[in-house]
């Protein structure tokens, strides 16, 4: 115990010791709803519609996916967020999209009281890039580029006295390269994606030669196409995204450990604003989908400790990112809620909270003929499950597991799935619903998530479940473009986005 105590305090003195520098210099990177899945276990090959970069293990098809990242990182410095691993960060604000989690990310709080859209409207919160432009040292030193609009504005660059590019907004840099660069943005057909933000293979030109022009101390790059590509349902666009976002990490390293401005004195961080959906719910991210609140954290270079994927730590939130900043650069920082947070730690652990069973299941009395689930189908514009149980049925039979792929047309119809949920162990677990459109999940009878609405959610509950039998029935209707029906289960020995073919049975 006495050994581990003089490590940890020797390892959080290692990450804080920049501080010791008085002239360190920092690039932050964000990107914009890449999911910690993906950042740690690589493609997922459910979605994925190439195998490009689907591989047999988490380990290589991360490698794959992000190569200069786990080249890189492992062996100088570290990462959080696997929760495979008990590696635990999450954002504290409760809406889950974009701005409120720059803005936390930034300011150090949540504001789900005045932060609460994408607008691009300046922050009412100071950021911690107004004070550290305001320090003397860094004064004329920090910058900044973000493919989205709203960026600039949540970190409030105007006010705080830095320059900023979002968008299609012109360089700061009035260079010969850059006019080029916004010459290929003004050819990029829609923009690339329409007038609130360009593709990243642009902010990442403007960055880089505003970087090798200006010199900056304090640089902060935020990329988006990743949650672009997302929410467009795009999930092999998605991963390439993250690849090419890799590649320019990369090019900003090397650039910077060659100058000798930068090299050795420069230290890396990089985050993202929110997380996503699981399984195919990858596309949505909101306060009703639960694990679009799990994040990640990465630190590397100059001060950080050489400790690579760290496990069982945390939790870790998104308002530490800040604190993080003004710790690496020695600059004062207090939120504006008068309450200062810690700079990641990676060796600081918190026994997390048990949740508590909203209800408890024994198991039912039931005797299955097979494997899978009863279904019946019907069509109709249906904007309500009880009008999907009321109708008349159109077909009936069996699925191996519960989805869509039985429907007779792309919109307007509904399912009723009905049959047993096999739980080997008794134990605690997090039963969860998603849908696109609406959907309802009764256990044994009672109703317990429900999503009865157009354009359907996420919803999740906690139960004691008894080892055995239990009783599913699930009524869902699509009403018109995206779909999707999902139950999901975490517990003794499982963790899944939709139930398995070897848990599910009917009678």
């Amino acid at each position: 115990m006495k050994k581990f105590f003089i490590l940890a305090i020797a390892v959080f003195a290692m990450l804080s010791c920049s501080k010791g520098d008085n002239d360190p210099r920092l690039v932050i990177i964000t990107f914009d709803g890449l999911r910690w899945q993906e950042l740690f276990s690589g493609a997922d090959a459910s979605l994925a519609g190439s195998p490009k970069y689907v591989r047999d293990t988490p380990e290589e098809g991360r490698e794959a996916l992000m190569p200069f990242i786990w080249s890189y990182v492992p062996q100088h410095g570290y990462l959080i967020g696997n929760r495979d691993k008990e590696s635990l960060m999450q954002v504290s604000n409760t809406l889950n999209f974009s701005y409120p989690g720059y803005s936390e990310m930034f300011c150090g709080l949540a504001d789900d009281e005045r932060v609460t859209s994408n607008d691009p409207i300046p922050n009412p919160n100071r950021s911690v890039l107004e004070a550290v432009a305001a320090d003397p040292r860094y004064k004329g030193k920090t910058m900044m580029f973000s493919s989205w609009e709203s960026i600039r504005f949540a970190v409030n660059n105007e006010r705080g006295g830095f320059p900023g590019s979002s968008a299609h907004e012109p360089s700061y840099i009035d260079t010969y390269v850059s006019k080029i660069i916004q010459d290929m943005d003004a050819g990029t057909p829609n923009g690339g994606f329409g007038g609130g933000e360009r593709m990243d293979f642009i902010t990442y030109g403007l960055a880089m030669e505003a970087l090798r022009q200006e010199h900056p101390k304090v640089f902060y790059i935020g990329f988006g196409d990743t949650d672009e590509f997302a929410h467009a349902g795009q999930y092999d666009n998605y991963l390439d995204a993250a690849n090419w976002t890799d590649l320019f990490i990369r090019r900003i390293v090397e650039y910077c450990e060659s100058e000798p401005y930068y090299k050795g004195k420069t230290t890396y961080i990089l985050t993202t604003d929110h997380g996503r959906g699981k399984g195919s719910r990858y596309t949505s991210h909101g306060a009703d989908i639960r694990p679009s609140r799990e994040t990640w954290f990465i630190a590397f270079g100059a001060g950080v400790p050489a400790l690579g994927e760290t496990s069982k730590n945390g939790p870790f939130w998104t308002k530490q990112f800040s604190a993080t900043i003004a710790d690496i650069l020695g600059v004062e920082f207090t939120p504006d809620n008068g309450e200062k947070n810690a700079p990641f730690d990676p060796t600081f652990y918190k026994e997390p909270e048990v949740p508590k069973a909203a209800a408890s299941f024994e198991a039912v009395n039931a005797t299955p003929k097979g494997k899978g689930l009863r279904y019946s189908y019907n069509e109709g514009d249906f904007m309500d499950v009880k009008d999907v149980l009321f109708a008349p049925v159109k077909t009936r039979g069996i699925v191996a597991s519960l989805g869509t792929e039985k429907k007779e047309r792309e919109d307007h119809f509904g399912f009723v799935f009905k049959g047993l949920m096999k739980i080997e162990k008794s134990g605690l677990y997090c039963l969860s619903l998603t849908s696109d459109d609406g959907s309802q999940l009764f256990l044994n009878g009672k109703l317990l998530l429900d999503l009865n609405r157009d354009g359907g959610g996420y919803k999740d509950i906690w139960l004691e479940l008894a080892e055995g039998y239990h009783r599913l029935e699930i009524p869902y209707f699509e009403n018109y473009g995206n779909e999707s029906l999902e139950v999901g289960l975490e517990g003794p020995g499982i963790s899944v986005s939709n139930l398995p073919e070897s848990m599910l049975y009917y009678e």
